[in-house]
C-alpha cells in the first residue's frame, strides 16, 4: 500500500542471499606452499615458519562487491553494485602466515614451556560498517603453554600426573566497531580475545585405568566448559570409556547483522530519515552473534554424556 507508506516486493537475482560460490580449481598458483626451519640451541628448541594458502573458511562478499543489482521496488539497475546489500558471493581468500615457536626445557622445575606466535595477512571478516559487508585485517595469534609431570601423593603415590595449561590469544590489527542507535555495528569478532585451557590426567592399575579433566575458558564470551573422562581397560577384550562435557556461562550474544541496513531507500528505511545503507545496529544471535559468543557460549544448552564400550576379538 504505497499510499500509506507500505510496499512489498519479490526479490529477484542478485538481490538477496547467496549469489555464487567461487570454488577455486586446482592450479599451481593456488597450491598451499610453505617452509619451516627448526633446531635446538642449548635447552631451547625453536622453529621459523612460512605458509601461503587459500582460507579453509569461506568469506562472504556482499554489498558493492557484487554484480549490478536491480532495485526490486523501482526496477532501476545500480551499475556499481548496491552498498550494504545482503546478497553474497562465497570466496576463499589467499592468506600469508609467518610464524615461529620456542620450546623451553626448565629442568629445575621439571617443566616445559611452549611459546608460539603467528602473523597473518589477507584474512577477511564480516563487517557491517563496510559497504561490501566484509573487510581485511592482519591478525596476530599466540600460544603460551606449560607442561609438567607432578606427583600428587594423596591421589597416587607411585605414578605422576600430567598437568598442562595453555593460553591462546588473538588480536585483530584492523578491527572496526561503532555504537549505532540500536546496538554495536562493525566486526563481530573481538579485537582481543583469549581462551585458556587446563588438563590434569592420572593413571592407575599399571596404566589400565586413567582419568582426566579438561577445562576451557573463553574470556570475552565468559563461557566455561568442563570435560571429565575415565578410560578403563577392563581386560584384553573389553574397554570402557565414560565422559561428559558441561558448559556454563552467559550464553548466546547478539550482534548487528545488517537487518536494519537500508539498501533501497526510501522503501527499506527502518524509520523516517534512515540514511541510505546506514545500519542501526539491530541484530540477533544468528548469524553474526555467534562470533561474540564463541563455540562455548553458543553451546550453553548442549551438555553431553558419552559412554563407550568396546570389544576387541
Amino acid at each position: 500500500d504505497v499510499a500509506n507508506g507500505v510496499a512489498a516486493t519479490d526479490f529477484g537475482p542478485n538481490q538477496i542471499g547467496i549469489r555464487n560460490v567461487n570454488l577455486p580449481d586446482w592450479e599451481l598458483d593456488n597450491t598451499q606452499i610453505g617452509g619451516k626451519v627448526e633446531g635446538v640451541y642449548k635447552s631451547v628448541g625453536f622453529s621459523v615458519n612460512y605458509l601461503t594458502y587459500l582460507s579453509q573458511l569461506p568469506s562472504l562478499h556482499g554489498g558493492t562487491d557484487g554484480p549490478p543489482s536491480v532495485n526490486p521496488f523501482t526496477g532501476v539497475t545500480d551499475p556499481t553494485g548496491t552498498p550494504y546489500l545482503i546478497a553474497f558471493d562465497v570466496e576463499f581468500p589467499r592468506i600469508h602466515l609467518f610464524g615461529g615457536s620456542m620450546d623451553i626445557y626448565a629442568d629445575s622445575i621439571k617443566s616445559v614451556f611452549r611459546i608460539e606466535l603467528a602473523y597473518t595477512t589477507g584474512e577477511e571478516f564480516a563487517n557491517t560498517l563496510d559497504p561490501r559487508l566484509y573487510s581485511e585485517s592482519d591478525v596476530v595469534r599466540y600460544v603460551i603453554g606449560w607442561d609438567r609431570d607432578t606427583f600428587i601423593p594423596f591421589l597416587n603415590e607411585t605414578k605422576a600426573f600430567l598437568l598442562s595449561a595453555q593460553l591462546f590469544g588473538q588480536h585483530l590489527l584492523d578491527h572496526e566497531k561503532e555504537m549505532r542507535p540500536a546496538g554495536l555495528a562493525g566486526m563481530p569478532d573481538w579485537k582481543d580475545n583469549w581462551i585458556a585451557t587446563f588438563l590434569i590426567k592420572g593413571w592407575w592399575m599399571q596404566n589400565r585405568l586413567s582419568a582426566q579433566i579438561i577445562s576451557a575458558y573463553d574470556v570475552r564470551a565468559s563461557a566455561v566448559t568442563l570435560a571429565p573422562q575415565v578410560d578403563w581397560l577392563i581386560n584384553d577384550n573389553w574397554r570402557l570409556i565414560v565422559g561428559a562435557n558441561f558448559k556454563v556461562g552467559k550464553g548466546a550474544r547478539s550482534f548487528d547483522d545488517c537487518r536494519s541496513c537500508n539498501p533501497y531507500p526510501p522503501f527499506t528505511e527502518a524509520f523516517p530519515g534512515h540514511a541510505p545503507g546506514y545500519t542501526l545496529g539491530l541484530g540477533g544471535f544468528e548469524p553474526l552473534g555467534r562470533f561474540r559468543s564463541g563455540p562455548l557460549g553458543m553451546a550453553q544448552a548442549e551438555d553431553e554424556i558419552q559412554v563407550t564400550l568396546r570389544y576387541r576379538f
